[in-house]
């Protein structure tokens, strides 16, 4: 499921836009209200979509979208007028106020755009995860889907995709 994350300068609107989104099934996993609360989240997720204000407590979201990797989608809700505010060709822009049916309609075209934006793992890599599982199941004396979230946890801890840490483990355990 497509995580979202809700940042804007005033924490109460970050609040009712993440509750309408709740609402309407969508999993929110933080409010922020600056843009180190932003890079944070998106660094444990490695990927979404930000719902954001135009201006940030420490930051514009131009800079805070400089940061963020292309597997985050950015919907800023501001003023008219403040459009002009926003270069990044990578933030989609929605006049406030907004009403909560076309806050969902967003939600759900940026759910679906991010979805096939995502890089799917090739045959190689599905086979790399799974020889690391069955390495893990054996040390380790656990079943599948444990070593599966085993693998997630290391793979989020060290900011590397599953793949990548599959293939260190199956390489150590090549060696030994």
């Amino acid at each position: 499921m497509t995580k979202f994350a809700v940042a804007f300068h005033d924490r109460e609107t970050a609040e009712r836009i993440a509750s309408f989104l709740r609402e309407s099934g969508y999993e929110v996993i933080r409010t922020c209200s600056s843009a180190d609360e932003v890079r944070r989240t998106f660094r444990m997720i490695q990927d979404g979509i930000l719902i954001a204000g135009v201006r940030l407590r420490n930051r514009s979201l131009d800079e805070v979208a400089a940061d963020l990797n292309d597997h985050v989608e950015i919907l800023c809700l501001c003023r008219p007028d403040q459009f002009s505010q926003i270069s990044s060709d990578k933030i989609f822009r929605q006049a406030m106020p907004v009403t909560r049916s076309v806050l969902i309609a967003w939600a759900d075209m940026l759910a679906q755009l991010h979805y096939q934006r995502l890089p799917r793992r090739t045959e190689s890599d599905r086979n790399t995860i799974q020889k690391a599982k069955d390495i893990i199941m054996e040390q380790k004396q656990i079943d599948e889907t444990e070593a599966h979230r085993y693998l997630q946890r290391l793979s989020m801890n060290l900011h590397q995709p599953m793949s990548k840490v599959a293939e260190r483990i199956v390489y150590s355990e090549s060696e030994e």
